[in-house]
């Protein structure tokens, strides 16, 4: 991932950019056009992940939209001791959802893109029918989608469809890292049955490159759009949005821009894959 230079049997093309269901009543977006709908796991992903691509395709003319799967409230009752531990790192307490919404709504207007909130909670909160946390630790974000959510997937994929106009483009994540959350959407977004495009989980991709080399290997196509430093700043901006979640990754603002600038030159700007 860090060098520019194709590894064998990588198929790579650098595009310039000038040519009470799951999903919430709102949604932003007036249907002028067939958009790139980008499907990001939590609120920060799509906007992490590139960022500065959405931005430069949106100063094209080209329609883009964000649309979250776990940004929904958390069911009544009391949080896991793991989720108060993230809450006070974050500093947000009960009101994280809400507020990581509007974090959202920020991060995708310096995107240019519109936004799409579904209701389903972020795995930290969801629950079996015992009442008991599903995912109580940083380990369990990690593996296996927990058993009780074998349908979710189905679920997740019909409440997609539903919504997707036929035409538009789906880039979807590559569940680099294996949080459970992004091996969800996924699942889902396979299970649409139409062409899909795929974007690196960053900054997961950072220390899961195997999987990188494995698609690569698969003879997967791959698609580098260079990203100026116009499209950089976005990028930053957008990411800088989600300022409760600078902690989760970086020491502070300044550490999350040098960080993004060099995953940005290693990669030659952002890669997006296709089987």
């Amino acid at each position: 991932m860090a060098s520019q230079t194709p590894a064998a049997g990588e198929k790579v093309s650098r595009v310039p950019l000038s040519s009470r269901q799951i999903l919430e009543p709102g949604y932003n977006c007036a249907r002028l056009s067939m958009p790139t709908i980008y499907l990001s796991p939590h609120l920060d992903d799509v906007a992490l992940s590139c960022g500065g691509l959405l931005w430069q395709q949106a100063q094209a003319g080209q329609r883009v939209e964000v649309w979250t799967m776990c940004s929904g409230d958390p069911p009544s009752g009391a949080f896991s001791p793991f989720a108060q531990a993230l809450h006070q790192r974050w500093g947000t307490g009960v009101l994280t959802a809400g507020l990581r919404r509007s974090e959202d709504i920020e991060s995708c207007a310096e995107m240019g893109a519109a936004f799409r909130h579904f209701t389903l909670p972020d795995c930290i909160y969801r629950r079996g029918e015992d009442g008991q946390a599903l995912y109580a630790s940083e380990g369990a974000l990690f593996g296996s989608l927990h058993p009780a959510e074998s349908a979710l997937v189905e679920r997740l994929s019909r409440e997609i469809a539903s919504r997707l106009p036929a035409s538009a483009s789906v880039v979807c994540p590559l569940a680099l890292g294996s949080h459970v959350d992004h091996q969800l959407v996924r699942a889902a977004a396979e299970r649409l049955n139409r062409p899909l495009w795929y974007y690196a989980d960053y900054p997961y991709v950072r220390s899961d490159t195997g999987n990188i080399a494995l698609i690569e290997a698969q003879g997967w196509q791959a698609q580098v759009y260079p990203i100026s430093p116009e499209g950089l700043q976005a990028w930053q901006r957008a990411v800088a949005a989600h300022a409760s979640q600078i902690s989760s990754f970086w020491p502070d603002l300044f550490g999350m821009r040098e960080a993004i600038h060099s995953y940005c030159q290693a990669a030659g700007g952002a890669r997006l894959w296709r089987p």
